[in-house]
């Protein structure tokens, strides 16, 4: 019986330790702070873009992410460009913490001609605390253009890495907002790292429009030829002008975009910016907003 008991306790023991030595493992499993595969291209034009279409979109910055080289240094990034009918898109985008690392990011503003023309440092975010349905992030609202931003690049300079921030304590926050004592915990560090989890929530707010003529009947086994002067009565698309969202009579395309939002954000349970694409669309005179709310929500 006492040898059983033995062996019991020494088997406990080396479980015991291993479990250390994995948590150690883990623990001091840290990210590398340099890239050192090559950049995936001589020139921003060669990146690979993500349209911002839709309500919001949550992109993964990792180890299979395109790598990029910039004036600051090497860094994994993603691409954004704005869809062909939006003129001016506002964007907010968060960085989110994520355990003990976050990417800290740094946002390049790009010209049709894929130059840069704007440039927000980290230390233009803001650091939100998390609550219960969001992680702690760094936050930045901006707006992009077609005529002079229409591409927008997310990356993390080389300085950054390695480098860490101390934020309050989830528990320290939440004793703060509801007037309680003071909590005793310590403040996290958080390492700037390669990779991390991006969130971009945009909304248009000037669409481009545009005017089209009767269409110009072909005879059949006759090819349509865009020359003028061979076909005089051919007319194409003619551009317009931008549409302000909120100022302009609603057209039938912009309603059916605010209709398509709406229905997203309901189907991810989001009824917050339902309501407030709701709100937007009433504004501008939609006629059909409310009642595919109403339906989604029945």
């Amino acid at each position: 019986m006492k040898i059983i008991k033995k062996r019991t306790v020494l088997i406990m023991a080396l479980l015991s330790i291993m479990g250390c030595s994995n948590t150690d493992a883990v623990s001091t499993n840290t990210i590398p702070p340099m890239i050192n595969q090559a950049a995936c291209c001589t020139s921003y034009s060669q990146f690979s873009w993500i349209p911002l279409q839709g309500a919001d979109i949550s992109v993964a910055i990792n180890a299979q992410s395109q790598i990029g080289q910039f004036p600051d240094g090497k860094s994994y990034f993603a691409g954004f460009s704005l869809p062909g009918h939006v003129e001016k898109m506002q964007v907010t985008l968060d960085s989110f913490i994520r355990g003990d690392h976050v990417f800290a990011p740094t946002v390049m503003l790009l010209n049709a001609d894929f130059q840069p023309v704007k440039i927000i440092d980290l230390n233009k975010f803001s650091l939100t605390s998390s609550h219960l349905l969001q992680r702690a992030a760094y936050q930045h609202t901006f707006t992009m253009t077609a005529k002079n931003t229409p591409y927008m690049v997310v990356y993390s300079p080389e300085k950054y890495r390695g480098e860490t921030i101390t934020i309050p304590h989830p528990e320290r926050v939440r004793a703060e907002e509801l007037g309680l004592p003071r909590p005793i915990v310590t403040d996290p560090k958080i390492e700037y790292a390669l990779t991390g989890q991006l969130h971009l929530a945009f909304k248009p707010t000037q669409l481009k429009s545009y005017q089209v003529s009767s269409p110009v009947l072909i005879p059949q086994g006759q090819t349509l030829i865009a020359d003028s002067s061979v076909m005089p009565n051919a007319v194409a698309k003619v551009p317009v002008s931008a549409v302000d969202v909120s100022n302009s009579t609603m057209l039938p395309e912009t309603e059916a975009f605010y209709n398509q939002q709406i229905t997203s954000a309901i189907k991810h349970k989001n009824i917050k910016k339902a309501l407030q694409l709701l709100n937007e669309a009433k504004r501008a005179g939609s006629a059909s907003a409310e009642t595919v709310f109403v339906e989604l929500v029945k």
